[in-house]
């Protein structure tokens, strides 16, 4: 037998290409959990801010007097609402009889982080006797 039929191992080749793809493969993987964190990162935040702004919008709903107006305040260091009341108009409303149910259109934007907002929006009939 010649030495080159008996020679077992790798060649310093085979195993500089074995760990091109292996660091290769390790790049995209790494790649891949950054993205799954930020987006999980990201839901997280929209989730806390979803259920901020209906905690907020519970509380002006829950008002027995409601009226036109803008309030701001903060909920903590990262997060911050802005409420807008304002009486609501139907498109092509046309009112024939005398009714004391007024619609207002309250709007909550919850913001976050840069330019991060969530708004919610809903009417609520006021008796305005």
């Amino acid at each position: 037998m010649s030495r080159r039929e008996r020679q077992e191992g790798f060649t310093l080749l085979e195993v500089l290409v074995a760990f091109l793809i292996l660091s290769l493969a390790l790049g995209v993987i790494l790649q891949i959990f950054s993205l799954a964190m930020r987006t999980t990162g990201s839901a997280t935040a929209k989730q806390q801010a979803l259920l901020l702004a209906e905690s907020r919008m519970a509380e002006l709903t829950s008002m027995q007097e409601i009226g036109s107006g803008r309030d701001e305040g903060r909920f903590d260091d990262r997060f911050s609402w802005v409420s807008h009341i304002e009486r609501y108009e139907f498109p092509d409303q046309q009112v024939d009889f005398e009714t004391f149910l007024v619609p207002y259109r309250i709007d909550v934007t919850v913001e976050w982080d840069r330019n991060q907002e969530l708004t919610l929006s809903t009417l609520r009939l006021v008796n305005e006797r």
